[in-house]
């Protein structure tokens, strides 16, 4: 029998690779995951997404300066005595003293004067080691301060350093000493000051047996003593103090002082006025808002001396693009005493308002203003600029008749719109 030779139809299913159907879970989980991140992403999006960027209108003051340099007159005159050799003050610079008081000591020798100046440091730590017997014991919680006053004392010491200025050197270095000491004692720490008092008696005493003559000076007359001469004093006289031209103080810079040798045999020198001049000359665009009996803050950035509030006396325009300024002020001590040629930053005016971004004002039916957040809307409020500058402007808010801050202006903590489009005054934010 002849076999059937048809071809034969193989219907057995062949199974997926174990493989293949790993691979086809892993895409869907993938899928999966990546809608879900996705969606995460958009509500973040949407719940923190803002059609406006804005900033907080904080209180700020800030001040126009000119940094220039400065000259400072006084009413000096020179103590001029035939005795020569080594000056001792007995009195701190820009101590009023009255005609006849001891103001300083002459000594013919250097080591003499060393050996003087040796025996009144040592009276002052005997007086020093002493008044701590009193503070033993003594606590305070304000750490902070404490901290503060030994900064601020070491920052005096390094400036008095940086700038030659030895005449302030030996009262920071007391205060130092005071600070550290003062936070020492609040701090717990136990100081038996007994042993160091004997120490510094015994000295005194060896001293004082070998200690030399000396001439005293007297003050011819009553004034702010002054322990030395510059060589400045003749450089401008004081009786033209106010009404010294531009050309007088433009010479004030360029004054060449009196050589050591022609101040030899002067023992420092007598204020007698009590009001001193300072005089600057800054840019006519810096001075444009200045005028006589205006009262300006005058920085001293290079000194030790704190910053004073001087008048306005005279103001000159020089012609070249220059003004001169004549400052007077009453205030006298030790700083202020041994100015002269200083470095100075005038603070010409200052301004304190709400600060807000200049691309945050705009101009709505001729009146300018800025739009803020409240909530969910937007409201327009109107500024009245006192200052302004290439990035931001100082608004502050007018008074009415009765006194009372207008209403519709800017305020503190107001949230400034400074980018967004469409913006409008009620407008609801989605």
């Amino acid at each position: 029998m002849e076999k059937d030779k048809t071809p034969q139809r193989n219907d057995k299913v062949v199974p997926l690779h174990p493989n293949r159907k790993k691979k086809k879970t892993t895409l869907f989980y993938a899928v999966l995951a990546a809608i879900v991140v996705c969606l995460c992403i958009y509500q973040v999006f949407k719940i923190n997404y803002s059609p406006v960027k804005t900033e907080i209108a904080f209180q700020k003051t800030v001040s126009n300066t000119a940094s220039c340099e400065g000259f400072v007159v006084r009413d000096e005159t020179p103590i001029k005595t035939d005795t020569d050799g080594t000056l001792v003050p007995l009195v701190v610079d820009g101590r009023r003293v009255a005609r006849g008081d001891a103001v300083a000591v002459v000594f013919r020798s250097e080591d003499a004067a060393k050996v003087y100046s040796r025996i009144e440091k040592l009276k002052e730590d005997i007086a020093y080691f002493e008044s701590l017997k009193n503070k033993v014991g003594s606590h305070t919680s304000d750490m902070e301060a404490m901290d503060e006053r030994v900064y601020a004392a070491c920052e005096s010491y390094v400036r008095a350093m940086a700038y030659d200025k030895t005449n302030q050197i030996p009262n920071v270095s007391r205060d130092i000493c005071e600070a550290i000491t003062s936070k020492q004692l609040a701090t717990g720490t136990v100081i038996d000051p007994t042993e160091k008092i004997a120490a510094l008696k015994a000295e005194l005493a060896e001293l004082e047996k070998n200690s030399g003559g000396y001439t005293t000076i007297y003050a011819p007359n009553p004034g702010y003593y002054i322990s030395h001469v510059d060589g400045y004093e003749t450089a401008l006289s004081y009786d033209n103090a106010t009404t010294a031209s531009k050309e007088d103080i433009e010479k004030l810079f360029a004054f060449a002082p009196q050589s050591a040798e022609e101040r030899k045999g002067y023992m420092g020198k007598l204020v007698d006025g009590f009001n001193w001049y300072l005089y600057a000359i800054i840019p006519a665009e810096s001075a444009g808002s200045l005028s006589v009996g205006q009262q300006i803050r005058v920085e001293f950035p290079l000194s030790n001396a704190e910053p004073v509030d001087a008048q306005i006396a005279a103001v000159h325009n020089t012609g070249d693009g220059k003004t001169t300024v004549t400052l007077r002020s009453n205030l006298m001590n030790s700083q202020y005493a041994g100015l002269r040629k200083e470095q100075v930053r005038l603070v010409l005016n200052t301004y304190t308002g709400f600060q807000v971004s200049n691309r945050a004002i705009r101009e709505v039916d001729g009146v300018k203003g800025v739009y803020v957040v409240s909530g969910n809307l937007i409201n327009f409020k109107k500024v009245d600029i006192a200052f302004s500058d290439a990035n931001y402007s100082l608004c502050v808010t007018p008074l009415d008749e009765s006194g009372n801050p207008e209403k519709g202006y800017v305020e503190l903590y107001d949230e400034v719109i400074i980018e967004g489009t469409d913006l409008y005054d009620g407008k609801v934010l989605g």
